[in-house]
């Protein structure tokens, strides 16, 4: 195709100049943007099940070094290293297969949920269900993570000094350092992850927030829309669409609590979009080589229906018809752009759009409208077209109205009714209020905030139990030891400082890591962020002061039981 549009050009450069081809895969254009932000959300699930491992790991190695004596006398009596892994790995997967299909069971119930909450337009929602890829999917994950975070524990307690073990008496140890090493690995490696997800969660969550506040540059509230298309074959004519919206606009502005109402094609939020070709009459460029622009077509009262303002010139009147002279309205970015530092009122441009058979015409600029976002929230304003619907008809509109109620869809049968007085044939589609559109405009992004938010809470959350664990095991593995500290003199403020100190140690390495991590995850988020930097400093700032937070807190806890020991109580026990 690339090469065919460019033997195009050479061999007819007027009409087809700068014009080519882009072709991509069907289920890439089916399933557009939406395969970043669920990558992103895949990516945080990863997450999530890594702590929630790592915590659980941790948990296993507190259990070996507990289990320390008996793993001993197992092994004076005979059991191999082998024996004793199997021992432990089989346990590890028993908990990895319970807690999978717990979550299999708990999946049934949140999958209806979710569904209820995902937009509408993300691709092939109908196809979410817990079918046999998932079984499988969820059945390898579950031995995968028993097996991986089951076999390093299992592998540490096989390693026993049986003369050191069975000496011990009463006393089960410190687990060994390099237990404690892995353990705070762990520890590290968990805290880093749940900064990752802070930070990404917190720049989507700011990015929805922003495309919330968006100026649109029209008016949202108690404005009803629907769609009416007149079918070819009774309005075959121009002259016959013209003459059907120009009874029934006057019939529905007569309709109690409505304001004004006027129609537009295409309708701004709704996805759809017609571009077409410019010419202007300054500086005229061949066909091929002309500007493309945004073209509306719309009728009389529709800025005033839209509370769009007209900044220079007049909107479109009744007197604009197809006898009389063409005219068109731009917008502020045309005008810009086009004509800088000018009064674009009054200028002459060919829109390539006509409503017969005799070409484009050029038409006079009679007004300037303030700039809107049609196609999407994140859009920039882009130089648009206004063109009238009494010169250029369609046979499918968009019906605005502007109502003074409350509840605009209250005037629904009446507009039903007053199309029905002048055809029956005729039906009233996609009714709605304008907010609607505008809230599913939102749906997409509040959706992955929605869903990475609880992620990042849930991996913040176990990251806090994964901390308090470990520095809870230190304390109780360091009893005789704080015990003989206190008993010489030490005050419980330096005690306190030792095993908050030895958390933050970990944390403060962690954050090194996280940032780091955050750093390269965030540029995975640029197509979802919107009014926001993928480093945003503040962001970056609050979560680690957020993180640092949290773990201070969930080592106080065994910091102030440490404190507390008594140390007779701590020696009796050796």
């Amino acid at each position: 195709l690339s090469s065919i549009a460019v033997a195009l050009e050479k061999k007819y450069p007027d009409t087809n100049t700068a014009f080519g081809a882009a072709v991509k895969p069907l289920r890439e254009e089916l399933i557009g943007d939406v395969r970043t932000a669920l990558y992103v959300l895949f990516a945080a699930v990863i997450c999530v099940l890594l702590i929630a491992n790592a915590n659980v790991a941790n948990l296993l190695l507190a259990r070996a070094s507990v289990r320390g004596k008996e793993i001993a006398l197992r092994a004076a009596l005979g059991a191999s290293r082998a024996r004793i892994i199997r021992q432990l790995l089989t346990e590890s997967l028993l908990l990895a297969g319970i807690g999978g299909l717990c979550g299999l069971l708990i999946a049934q119930w949140g999958t209806e949920a979710l569904i209820k909450t995902v937009p509408q337009n993300i691709p092939r929602i109908g196809g979410i269900q817990l079918d046999a890829s998932v079984l499988v999917f969820t059945l390898f994950v579950s031995l995968a993570t028993g097996v991986i975070f089951g076999l390093v524990p299992a592998w540490q307690a096989s390693h026993v000094d049986l003369n050191a073990s069975l000496k011990a008496g009463t006393r089960t140890g410190g687990g060994g350092e390099s237990k404690g090493r892995l353990r705070n690995t762990l520890v590290v490696a968990e805290v880093a992850l749940a900064l990752v997800l802070l930070i990404c969660a917190s720049l989507l969550i700011q990015s929805f927030s922003r495309l919330g506040r968006v100026a649109l540059g029209l008016k949202t509230e108690r404005l009803f829309t629907a769609r009416i298309t007149l079918p070819d074959v009774s309005y075959p004519k121009n002259e016959n669409l013209i003459a059907f919206f120009d009874q029934l606009l006057p019939r529905i502005r007569a309709i109690s609590g409505v304001q004004s109402a006027s129609t537009i094609v295409p309708l701004p939020l709704s996805g759809s979009n017609m571009v077409t070709s410019y010419d202007v009459e300054e500086h005229p460029l061949p066909e091929g080589q002309r500007s493309g622009a945004p073209v509306r077509i719309i009728a009389t009262d529709y800025f005033k229906t839209m509370g769009i303002p007209v900044r220079r010139g007049r909107a479109f009147e009744e007197s604009d018809r197809m006898d009389s002279p063409p005219v068109v309205i731009v917008n502020e970015r045309f005008a810009n752009k086009i004509f800088p530092g000018q009064n674009a009122v009054g200028k002459r441009i060919t829109p390539g759009f006509s409503a017969d058979d005799n070409g484009d015409k050029m038409r006079e600029i009679i007004g300037v409208v303030g700039n809107v976002k049609h196609l999407s929230l994140r859009n920039d304003d882009t130089p648009e077209m206004y063109l009238p619907r009494t010169q250029i008809p369609f046979n499918t509109v968009s019906l605005v109205v502007r109502t003074n109620i409350s509840d605009p869809a209250a005037i629904t049968s009446a507009v039903r009714n007053e199309v029905a007085a002048l055809d029956r044939a005729i039906p009233l589609t996609s009714v709605r209020i304008f907010d609607e559109y505008v809230s599913r405009s939102l749906a997409r992004p509040r959706f992955n905030a929605l869903l990475l938010s609880i992620f990042a809470g849930t991996a913040l959350v176990l990251t806090a139990i994964g901390i308090y664990g470990v520095m809870a095991y230190s304390v109780a593995q360091r009893t005789n030891e704080i015990g003989i500290r206190i008993a010489l003199g030490a005050p419980q403020s330096s005690i306190f400082r030792l095993v908050v100190g030895q958390a933050m140690t970990l944390v403060a390495i962690s954050i090194g890591i996280g940032l780091a991590g955050a750093f390269g995850a965030t540029r995975l988020l640029g197509s979802l962020l919107y009014g926001v930097g993928a480093s945003d400093p503040l962001t970056f700032s609050l979560i680690v002061i957020l993180i640092a937070t949290v773990a201070f807190f969930a080592a106080w806890l065994p910091a102030r039981r440490a404190a507390a020991v008594d140390p007779m109580v701590a020696l009796r026990a050796e």
